[in-house]
């Protein structure tokens, strides 16, 4: 039997005229919709022959920085999807002061706005609210957006690569962070770390222990060296980004203290520096696949402001930057 425009309506629920406009490529059926006609089209076999390319607009991924292997990685990833969702996309650089974003919302039809950053400007955050379009917050939580959000529990995480730290017998644990901001990820993570090592009845003393400057190689590389130069006592170091990891890595391997013999290293996203370094990196592993899948999912509704937060598992990649704690005085091994 011949499937028609007709048995696709009656499938979906729809007029004819409905289904017709939606395979000239009208902007008129809306998303949910359309998503009806498409289950009623697979289901049936139906593959129009004068269907044209449905067009379903602009969405703008705010980006604050491209050095960083994590966003490049999660562009990569958008790149790839964003097709299947017949959206277009345009990558706009948010820099403090600038107001050239503007030129990009005043030009084109965004219809959507992912954000790929916690610490966007208040400014930019208000002239995006003021548009009334759809916005979701790619890997990060924060309470300053109102937007859809998805990304995994950075607290439980962190909590969980510690006490893996701890179970290998680390005690005396530097940790290199992002700058902390309101109770953004950076933010929970440390919290996660706190609760951990309290639970053996040591603390996190943020004057020694905690390191904070830009999840990249050569801050990584810098606040390792620091560390270093002063002599502080340590047997592990969990960064909160692979690069910061590898930068610390480095550090290390300069002085001649070997990874993981005298100093484990876990870092935080598992990008693909992790498992291409010498060791590879012990990571946790980041969902960026599932994370980019569920954002653009979330432009699908036909609601601008539904606030919603979705949570995706994570969890720990063993490869061969960490081992058990040896308790050797690495600055023994450092004059020798």
């Amino acid at each position: 039997m011949t499937v028609t425009v007709r048995n696709v309506a009656k499938t979906a629920g729809v007029s004819s005229a409905t289904v017709s406009r939606y395979y000239s490529g009208s902007n008129i059926v809306s998303t949910e919709t359309a998503r009806k006609i498409e289950k009623a089209a697979n289901e049936l076999g139906y593959n129009p022959k004068n269907r044209k390319r449905r067009d379903n607009g602009v969405i703008a991924v705010l980006i604050p920085d491209l050095k960083l292997g994590f966003y490049a990685e999660v562009l990569k990833e958008l790149i790839e999807q964003i097709p299947k969702y017949n959206y277009r996309m345009v990558i706009i650089p948010t820099v403090e002061g600038s107001e050239n974003y503007k030129i990009f919302f005043k030009e084109m039809s965004i219809i959507g706005v992912i954000y790929l950053d916690e610490s966007i400007d208040r400014n930019i955050i208000n002239y995006i609210a003021s548009k009334n379009i759809k916005t979701v917050l790619c890997a990060g939580a924060s309470i300053e957006f109102r937007s859809d959000m998805i990304h995994i529990n950075d607290m439980a995480a962190a909590y969980e690569g510690t006490k893996y730290l701890i179970g290998l017998g680390h005690e005396k644990i530097i940790f290199l962070s992002d700058y902390l901001r309101n109770i953004d990820s950076s933010f929970q993570r440390v919290t996660g770390c706190k609760r951990a090592l309290e639970e053996i009845g040591a603390h996190l003393d943020e004057k020694e222990m905690l390191m904070c400057g830009p999840l990249s190689f050569e801050s990584g590389y810098r606040l390792t060296k620091l560390l270093l130069d002063k002599h502080t006592e340590f047997t592990a170091v969990f960064a909160f980004s692979d690069e910061m990891a590898v930068g610390a890595i480095s550090a290390l391997h300069d002085v001649g203290i070997a990874v993981p013999n005298d100093v484990s290293v876990l870092g935080f996203d598992d990008i693909a520096i992790a498992g291409r370094v010498i060791p590879r990196l012990t990571t946790i592993h980041q969902p960026i696949k599932g994370m980019v899948s569920k954002t653009l999912n979330a432009f699908q509704s036909d609601t601008n402001h539904s606030n919603l937060e979705i949570t995706l598992p994570y969890h720990i990649i063993q490869r061969g930057t960490c081992a058990v704690n040896r308790r050797i005085n690495i600055y023994d091994k450092k004059k020798n």
